[in-house]
């Protein structure tokens, strides 16, 4: 079932889930600052916000990063960059690696050219996520 009509069809949406939808909205956090955004809510079961986030990796409306050992959540639906299918993030790590800036990259002739490379002509693709970590260059660019 598609994300959208998931949503509307199913009774079990409830006022957690949308606003465990709204604090992912265009942010990428972790389970302890979904917590504590959803705190200020009023929302402070624990057991249901982890209930909620597995609802939603199965659902495919958000996804899982990665990232060092930390888990991300990023929100797969309405999103301007990418799909729950296709998703290309960039971590920046500056001074501050307890705290990186994940980026959206929205660039979809990579995800046409990582389709169409000869490895993969015998396989339908059902998703590609690639994750690229960077740190600022120290050499000046010209």
């Amino acid at each position: 079932m598609k994300p959208q009509k998931l949503i509307e069809s199913n009774k079990r949406f409830t006022k957690a889930r949308r606003a465990l939808l709204e604090v992912l909205k265009d942010r990428h956090l972790t389970f302890k600052e979904i917590y504590e955004e959803l705190s200020k809510k009023g929302y402070t079961n624990i057991s249901t916000l982890y209930n909620n986030l597995q609802f939603f990796l199965d659902n495919n409306l958000i996804i899982e990063i990665n990232l060092d050992g930390v888990k991300y959540y990023d929100l797969g639906l309405d999103n301007p960059f990418h799909d729950h299918d296709s998703h290309l993030h960039m971590v920046i790590k500056d001074e501050d690696a307890y705290n990186p800036t994940i980026k959206e990259i929205d660039y979809p002739e990579i995800y046409d050219a990582i389709k169409s490379h000869p490895v993969f002509k015998h396989y339908d693709i059902e998703y590609i996520r690639i994750l690229v970590s960077a740190s600022p260059s120290k050499h000046k660019h010209k």
